[in-house]
């Protein structure tokens, strides 16, 4: 069926958020273009998927039941993915990997009040076990283990683009203006699409949205990770007392290399390197992947990478709105580091 017969949907964005929507309605039967000024690989800060560690691991608290939904259907869907990979020779491809996760939490902390049984996420992902208090490290308040997914971030944004491109999504890179808000952000990306008649458009512009969409409840979280040598042999989280950084080791399938460390910086625009951070993820994570320690004793260090997560108080505005012109607008946006 040619392109300009099909119900047309332009999506404004292209990180994780913007290119999952376009494989989902190609493969829909929907025609699909993108509009975005930057894309995977380009080393953008203002580009968040890019730096993005990734793995599963869920944000949502048990009351947030949308959020806990979506977050279920990533963990059965990215299961499936990784099924059909394989039943088509294909291992690999998509950059995702299974992986052992061992969580642990220094102190008492909200998410665990009833202790393991207060993990909502217990029943969904595989493999789920309380660590007996004999195994677990010195510190550690209460630790578990589940089977879950590590993400080659590189890897999978260039797969979803790839399947973008071989389902016939069409692809514009342009700087649209955001300061005027929705309806002149939908004249410019239709004007650069041309053709035929725009159904719905798809507001997926991350931290853009706070202009776009005129919402001032969308703020960054600036993140900064390590990315060091070696692949580490399982997933490791460790919540401890320190404020806004977390000691943590994910394994970048296929690449040789693995991410550690994070920070959470609630407001921050700023995207300089925090070299205070940067030294406490060196010493702080080896405890955590001995494996990937040098004959020195030390990380070898391939990368500092630092992002803006797009976040947004109050949680992800996943939304529909009609303009004056008839114009069908989804919002998508505001999912910080859990797109």
């Amino acid at each position: 069926m040619a392109h300009d017969s099909k119900p047309h949907v332009l999506v404004i964005g292209a990180g994780v958020i913007g290119l999952q929507t376009a494989v989902t309605l190609l493969r829909a039967g929907y025609a699909v273009s993108i509009v975005a000024e930057y894309w995977p690989g380009e080393g953008q800060p203002l580009y968040t998927s890019d730096w993005a560690g990734a793995h599963w691991r869920t944000h949502a608290s048990a009351e947030e039941k949308e959020l806990c939904e979506w977050d279920t259907e990533t963990y059965r869907a990215w299961g499936e993915m990784l099924k059909q990979e394989e039943r088509e020779g294909r291992k690999g491809k998509s950059g995702l990997g299974v992986y052992t996760s061992l969580h642990y939490w220094d102190t008492h902390a909200p998410e665990i009040a009833n202790g393991a049984s207060s993990l909502w996420w217990s029943s969904v992902v595989s493999d789920f076990k309380v660590i007996p208090p004999t195994e677990l490290p010195d510190g550690v308040h209460l630790g578990v283990s589940f089977s879950t997914f590590a993400v080659n971030v590189p890897k999978y944004l260039q797969y979803l683009l790839f399947c973008v491109v071989a389902h016939g999504g069409r692809l514009y890179r342009a700087r649209i203006p955001t300061q005027n808000g929705i309806g002149a952000t939908v004249d410019k990306a239709r004007a650069l699409v041309g053709g035929s008649k725009i159904h719905a458009y798809v507001n997926a512009s991350g931290i853009g949205a706070r202009n776009i969409a005129k919402d001032e409840a969308v703020e960054p979280i600036k993140g900064q990770t390590l990315l060091v040598k070696g692949e580490a042999k399982c997933i490791v989280t460790r919540l401890g007392k320190s404020k806004g950084e977390i000691r943590i080791v994910i394994p970048r399938p296929g690449s040789g290399s693995s991410i550690i460390g994070v920070t959470k910086e609630q407001g921050i625009w700023d995207t300089t390197v925090s070299e205070s951070s940067k030294q406490n993820f060196l010493s702080g994570c080896k405890e955590l992947a001995p494996e990937l320690l040098a004959k020195n004793g030390e990380f070898e260090l391939l990368g500092v990478q630092v992002g803006l997560r797009p976040a947004r108080k109050g949680g992800p505005c996943v939304a529909a709105e009609v303009l004056g012109g008839g114009e069908l607008i989804i919002h998508e946006y505001g999912h910080s580091g859990a797109g």
